[in-house]
């Protein structure tokens, strides 16, 4: 019964706070931008570019043109004199009409682009991957149709015959077949990763300060007095846990009511990526990571007496977190490889990197199935071990423990 009120206790001091109303609102509200903010601009901020185009060679601008203007929308090419110019002073010509913005670029082909097969394009933007893969494209196929003319070959018999592949993906599930992007999977999975590892980490630092707050100011006496370490170790990780469930599961209807009335223009891809079974498991895995590091942490929150001392001691228990991030590759690439699935069985990377791998490509359910349950075993070995832990470190006052001292605790009766 004291424990019930303990939980009862760490659940309400967290939901009626502002700050669990704001994050709860504010979350999906980020979550959403991140996802479609990227499309909008994309579909939306394209603007239109003006670049010019300098012909030393006289044989690729004027064909140039006449074919952006029928395929472009977003691309303005002009040709600009270029007889009597040397390459260097037009460069410094347009170098200062892109810095003055009067054109948005300036491509120039050399004399001897046939053999060099090289082009520069000049401009204050250079990442803009389809500008610079059109240019390219458009002027090698130009180059080839005018060889081939030159060879007396028919240029439609060559195109048609080098014709580029459509490939498109389709991700096999046990009820469907869905279309879906490879990328877009990697980025769907790093992201729910992320969430996952953000809500893990916030609410287990939370369980830290909140316990290494109530020893400072000595409140952990008044509340010992009154009750047991064991109802207050495991009152305070239920409580604080409950209410992560509770938001967690507020999103998740967030979500729902969102992609099942929205008449936005959503990608299919991550619809595809986004399911029930998958909700079901992230519910699952955040309850075992949670469970997991909330004792680690509240471990760290009871040993020490400042917070300089509990970030070095919860530095080693982040990194374990950060460690599925470094294997995502690997997941992604083969997510049915040995070091993968061993990874994905240990228990402190379970939480994460399982739920990585049913994100990519569902495992077995034997997989899953042995990963929850050496999860639940380490987590009642660790809550066994973590109460004798935290009985001794609570009124543990006055020097930063050492390993080897916090390994004499377990031993005390």
């Amino acid at each position: 019964m004291k424990s019930l009120t303990i939980i009862k206790k760490e659940y309400k001091m967290i939901v009626k706070k502002k700050s669990f109303l704001i994050s709860t609102i504010l979350t999906p509200i980020i979550m959403a931008g991140f996802i479609f903010l990227p499309m909008l601009i994309t579909k939306v901020g394209r603007g239109i570019k003006n670049i010019a185009i300098a012909d030393l060679s006289g044989m690729i601008q004027t064909e140039f043109i006449q074919k952006s203007q029928e395929v472009q929308k977003t691309l303005r090419f002009y040709a600009v004199e270029s007889k009597n110019q040397t390459r260097d002073n037009l460069i410094e010509v347009y170098k200062k009409k892109i810095l003055d913005k009067e054109v948005d670029g300036f491509l120039l082909i050399p004399k001897d682009i046939k053999k060099t097969r090289q082009i520069s394009f000049f401009a204050l933007n250079i990442s803009d991957f389809e500008t610079n893969k059109y240019i390219g494209s458009a002027v090698q196929k130009i180059i080839s149709r005018q060889i081939l003319d030159e060879q007396q070959i028919d240029p439609e018999i060559v195109e048609e015959a080098t014709r580029s592949i459509n490939f498109e993906t389709f991700k096999v599930k046990k009820d469907r077949v869905t279309k879906a992007s490879s990328g877009m999977e990697y980025l769907m999975s790093i992201f729910m990763l992320t969430i996952l590892f953000s809500i893990i980490m916030a609410y287990g630092q939370l369980i830290m300060r909140g316990v290494l707050e109530e020893k400072s100011n000595r409140i952990i006496e008044i509340l010992i007095s009154s009750t047991n370490t064991g109802s207050l170790f495991y009152g305070k990780i239920i409580g604080i846990g409950l209410a992560g469930l509770t938001q967690v599961a507020l999103w998740i209807l967030i979500g729902f009511i969102f992609f099942s009335q929205t008449s936005f223009d959503i990608n299919e891809n991550i619809l595809s990526f986004i399911s029930l079974e998958l909700a079901v498991y992230f519910v699952i895995f955040f309850i075992l990571g949670y469970f997991m590091y909330s004792i680690l942490f509240s471990l760290v929150g009871a040993s020490v007496n400042t917070d300089q001392e509990a970030q070095q001691f919860a530095a080693p228990i982040t990194y374990l977190l950060i460690i599925p991030f470094i294997l995502g590759i690997m997941v992604t690439q083969n997510p049915n490889s040995v070091p993968v699935v061993i990874a994905s069985l240990f228990p402190l990377f379970s939480p994460t990197l399982m739920f990585m791998r049913i994100g990519v490509a569902i495992p077995s359910f034997f997989q899953i199935l042995l990963s929850i349950i050496l999860c639940i075993l380490t987590i009642m070995f660790m809550a066994w071990l973590g109460a004798k832990i935290f009985r001794t470190g609570l009124l543990m006052y006055g020097k930063k423990p050492s390993i080897k001292e916090i390994l004499k605790w377990i031993r005390y009766k």
